[in-house]
């Protein structure tokens, strides 16, 4: 039963490559013969016709052939030029430029609290404690006459660390370190 079978499929694939080589008048035969040839400047007009030496070919059952020309590739379908479409050039992958990090500021006494001559005044004066309510108050000991000649209310143990190190920096940017006493035991 198998080889009934076997044989029944491989009949019908004969009777079928046959059918197709002779419906093709033998176009697609591999023989030095067969050639392809589309007009000269009919690529340009947009009316090529591709025929082969056999007769009825490829072309005139609408396979698509492609015909290489000195403007590039060019398709024929039926006989009907249709413009290839042009392959675009990859584009080109941008090249991400070194960005260079903003110098850094540099750390003084004049521009931050961070500094190890301000840690020691605030450990002099305050044990480093921004809410002392000791008079001077806060962490850098700023009397609260001091306070209020700059336009500020209250006391200076209540403002938020950051108002305390903007006036110790405006009283350094006057008077350097001259308003606290400390800065003797600091060395400054």
């Amino acid at each position: 039963m198998r080889i009934r079978i076997a044989l029944t499929a491989a009949i019908a694939a004969t009777c079928m490559t046959t059918g197709i080589f002779v419906a093709l008048d033998n176009a697609p035969s591999a023989s030095a013969h067969d050639t392809t040839t589309i007009q000269p400047n009919a690529a340009q007009s947009g009316a090529a016709t591709a025929t082969t030496q056999h007769g009825a070919g490829l072309a005139e059952l609408g396979v698509p052939v492609v015909v290489h020309t000195a403007f590039g590739p060019a398709i024929t379908v039926g006989g009907t030029y249709v413009a290839a479409k042009p392959v675009p050039a990859p584009a080109p992958t941008p090249v991400a430029l070194p960005v260079a990090a903003p110098a850094p500021v540099p750390v003084s006494d004049s521009t931050s609290t961070d500094t190890g001559d301000w840690e020691c005044i605030r450990v002099h004066e305050s044990g480093d404690n921004y809410n002392n309510p000791n008079m001077p108050s806060g962490a850098y000991g700023i009397l609260i006459s001091t306070w209020e000649s700059f336009g500020y209310s209250g006391w200076p143990y209540q403002a938020a660390p950051a108002v305390q190190d903007a006036l110790a920096l405006r009283l350094h940017a006057e008077y350097g370190f001259d308003p606290w006493s400390s800065r003797y035991a600091c060395g400054l």
